[in-house]
């Protein structure tokens, strides 16, 4: 299995040869590690060009997927003729006691499930959930998932 870890000693740990990348910008870290390693008393980076590639691949690869693994609370998951309505009732109700924490109607066959809040922590999604269980008691954490963090505030702003 290939980690962020074992990519990062790859650059630093072997030798390489250093080519130009269309990528390259002052907050590109290889770019600026390449910059400094030209300048005196310092160490000389060289990069594999195939290195390099697929170093810009996966940064390409990451501003066109911008999830990331994070918590949800589920506060509503039902099935039958009214499921879809009555998960839109829960919607309402909690989009009208927390308008500013964003929520997610997902229909997994045969449930309609109601989430809210994208917390990229554990501590973040107990705080919002220790927030909300008073007005959904069923509510509860399911397991990590993909979320969006650049789509929901998760926390209320009375911090």
């Amino acid at each position: 299995m290939k980690t962020p870890y074992l990519t990062f000693i790859l650059f630093f740990s072997l030798s390489f040869t250093i080519e130009g990348q269309s990528f390259q910008s002052s907050f590109d870290p290889l770019y600026l590690l390449q910059r400094d390693s030209l300048s005196e008393n310092s160490t000389h980076l060289n990069l594999d060009e195939g290195i390099q590639d697929n170093y810009y691949k996966h940064i390409l690869y990451n501003r066109k997927r911008p999830i990331v693994t994070g918590y949800r609370i589920r506060i509503f998951s039902g099935s039958g003729h009214d499921a879809l309505e009555n998960a839109t009732k829960a919607r309402a109700r909690f989009l009208s006691k927390y308008p500013e924490i964003g929520d997610t109607l997902i229909y997994d066959s045969p449930d309609y499930k109601v989430y809210v809040g994208d917390c990229r922590t554990r501590s973040e999604v107990l705080k919002l959930f220790s927030q909300i269980k008073r007005d959904f008691p069923y509510a509860f954490i399911p397991p990590k998932q993909e979320i969006n963090p650049a789509k929901y505030k998760t926390t209320l702003d009375n911090d």
